[in-house]
This record gives structure tokens, sequence and C-alpha cells, in this order.
């Protein structure tokens, strides 16, 4: 390149660097858990998740238990309750190494000096039901809070920050037991870490999602899903495969593998891994539930 031409560029070219925003991690956010008849599951469930979350570009790692308590809440509607522990290990790379831009204005020096973290997670609830709109029919409506009962220092898995989270999933009926699903979604992340944290830690934006699930014999299902996030120009995108299995009259089994597509400097993590174990009530069981009528 020209001497002279670069004397100009140069300056212009580091004011643009300059200008760019900070990134951050994107917050970890699971699934709402919609109420699938399809599935012939129950609207009264226990759901025993163990996850494993790695990164092996910044050699971190996260061991989790998730309980999720599902309770029956109207027709067709389910509330949710969700309670996580996890153990991030962060490797060589401290937190403050990784993302000092989420640093606040009085974070401890060092934030956080810990190399290992066990902890209490974020608890969450919410509600999904179906859409009952005169322009809208046969779509479901999925709600969820996140209530800051985790520690800022396991940003960004459970930090303590409130999300809330509203989507619309429509389901689509192909043939037999194959069913197609799309979603749309809006994230607020109120930011509640106070000073630790700088409010860009928790962006805010629009998730979309797709789905593809054959359905069996109850409490067997096969899934391909992708979904999508932008958060403040923040993206995520993911694409996971889960397989569901009976393993007792009133229980079953899945296995989850999902792997992050996106830029490193976005995602919470490369690989996604999920165990879980489902105990449904025969009482709440989609076609043999028992609904009150009114004369």
């Amino acid at each position: 390149m020209n001497p002279a031409r670069w004397s100009r560029l140069g300056p212009l070219l580091l004011v643009a660097l300059a200008a760019a925003p900070a990134r951050a991690q994107l917050m970890h956010l699971d699934p709402i858990p919609f109420f699938t008849p399809a599935d012939s599951t129950s609207r009264l469930a226990l759901v025993v998740d163990v996850d494993r979350f790695i990164d092996n570009k910044f050699d971190w790692s996260v061991n989790r238990v998730l309980l999720t308590a599902v309770l029956p809440a109207g027709d067709d509607a389910t509330f949710f309750l969700r309670l996580p522990h996890l153990t991030f290990d962060t490797g060589t790379t401290p937190l403050s190494a990784r993302w000092p831009w989420v640093i606040g204005s009085e974070a401890e020096d060092g934030w956080p000096n810990d190399q290992r973290i066990s902890s209490f997670g974020k608890i969450e609830v919410g509600v999904t039901g179906p859409l009952v709109l005169p322009l809208i029919r046969g779509a479901d409506y999925g709600l969820a809070l996140g209530l800051p009962t985790g520690t800022d220092r396991s940003y960004p898995i459970s930090s303590r920050s409130i999300p809330f989270r509203v989507q619309l999933r429509k389901p689509l009926v192909l043939s037999g037991g194959l069913q197609a699903g799309l979603m749309a979604g809006y994230l607020v992340h109120m930011d509640s870490g106070g000073n630790e944290l700088d409010p860009f830690a928790f962006p805010g934006g629009y998730q979309l999602g797709a789905s593809l699930a054959h359905y069996g014999r109850r409490g067997a299902r096969w899934q391909l899903a992708w979904d999508f996030r932008d958060e403040q120009s923040r993206r995520s995108q993911i694409i996971s495969v889960q397989g569901w299995l009976p393993w007792a009259a009133d229980g079953a089994v899945g296995l989850t593998v999902g792997r992050e597509l996106q830029g490193s400097l976005d995602r919470p993590a490369e690989w996604y891994f999920k165990l879980s174990w489902r105990l449904d009530s025969p009482k709440y069981r989609q076609g043999t539930e028992v609904k009150p009528t009114v004369n």
C-alpha cells in the first residue's frame, strides 16, 4: 500500500476499531419447557438434568445438576420451576481475563480469583399454555423469569441478572408422529449486578428457533433443533440433537448433544451434553386427564 495513503487511512481505521462496542458472553438460558401433547407426557412431572458444558478455546467447563418441576395450571397450561447447582472450572483463564469489559466499578481485584466455583444458580419460574387469540390459533405461549439468587462470581452461567422471556411456538403436524415447530421470542435482561458487573454484561434481544421431531410410543421422541439469539449484536446459534426413550411406565430418559456454531466471543459454551430423567404423573397425562365440567 502507498505510504501516503496509509498515513491517511491508518488513523481512520484506529478510530473505527476504538468505536467498536466491547463484547461479552451471552448468558446461558435453558429452553422453555413447552407442554407437547404429542409427547404423551404429563403436566405434573419432575425432570432431572445432568449437564456438561465445555469450551476448549478457553479451557473452562461447567458441571451442572438442574431440577425442573412441572405443575398443571388450568386447561393444557403448566407452571414450571427450575433450580440449578453448578460447578464452574475456569481452567487457566481467569474470568477477569476473559471478560474484562463486563467488570463494574466496584468489583474486587482479580474478580474473582477462585479457579473452581460451586454454587446454586439462578432460580427460574414460568408458565406455558395455549394462546387464545382470534387471529392466532394453534400456537403456544411461554413466559420465563429468572430470579437473582445466583452469584455474580460465576458469570455468565449463573449471574444475578433478571432475564424475562416471552416466546410464541407454533407446532406443525406433518404426518403421523412427525411434527415441526417454529419459535419466536424476545428477551429483556434486567441488570441486578450492582456495581460489580457492568450493565453491558446483561444484553437483551430477540430469539428464533425451529425443530423437527418424531414422536413414537409414550415417552419416546427424537428431535433436531436450531436456536438463534441476537442480543445487542451478540449472537448465538446452536444446533442440537435430542433423543428420549421410556425407562419405566411413567418415566423416560433422554440424551441431548448441542454444538455452538457462532463466534467464540459470544457463545456461552462450545459443546453441550445433557443426560435427563423424567418422572410423569399419570393423573395429568394427555388423553387420560379428567377435567372438570361446567353445568
